[in-house]
């Protein structure tokens, strides 16, 4: 199944159904599990499945980038070897009127993974109440009146350093903490 379009492995007639699947992922972003429909495995047989579908929509560009399926399998196909390659006998036979249909609903399918979706329902629900909460603590702050009695003040001390903590830098290998000329550096005093 490996590079293979997953559209075409849908049954034609359950084509329908599955197009209101994909609207459905578009607009809410998720169906938590569909109802049974089939899917073609390698060896041309078609396996009952129901799917959970979620889905990935690119904030910026507000499409949908990818869906996510986990199948769970109801029925499994007529030949359980499903990696013996397709037989002639395995393949259905659909009118040329049932293949148009299902290319028609292929094409549906396509076109509203491509479209800009809108936000899910939930979504913009949240963003309004945010919307709601920041228009209101900003009308709120607006129109309370600055206090003029409450102005910024700021209080700086000035550094006083006095003799011994200005000298209090270690520079090389003086210490600090004598006052005496006849100090050592540190490199100097034995251990």
């Amino acid at each position: 199944l490996t590079d293979k379009d997953a559209l075409q492995l849908y049954h034609p007639e359950d084509l329908p159904y599955l197009t209101q699947v994909y609207e459905t992922i578009a607009r809410e972003g998720a169906v938590p599990r569909s109802r049974e429909y089939r899917m073609l495995v390698h060896n041309g047989y078609f396996i009952k499945v129901e799917t959970e579908w979620t889905s990935f929509t690119n904030p910026w560009s507000r499409k949908l980038e990818f869906v996510t399926c986990k199948h769970h399998v109801i029925e499994g196909p007529a030949n359980p070897d499903v990696f013996q390659p397709p037989s002639s006998d395995a393949l259905y036979k659909f009118s040329e009127d049932s293949l148009k249909r299902a290319q028609c609903f292929r094409d549906a399918i396509v076109r509203t993974m491509n479209e800009v979706v809108s936000k899910p329902a939930e979504a913009v629900k949240q963003m309004n109440k945010r919307c709601q909460y920041v228009a209101s603590f900003m009308e709120s702050h607006m129109e309370e009146p600055p206090k003029q009695d409450d102005e910024l003040r700021l209080e700086l001390q000035e550094a006083e350093l006095n003799y011994y903590e200005r000298d209090s830098v270690m520079l090389g290998g003086i210490s600090p903490h004598h006052d005496n000329d006849d100090s050592k550096s540190s490199t100097e005093t034995p251990l």
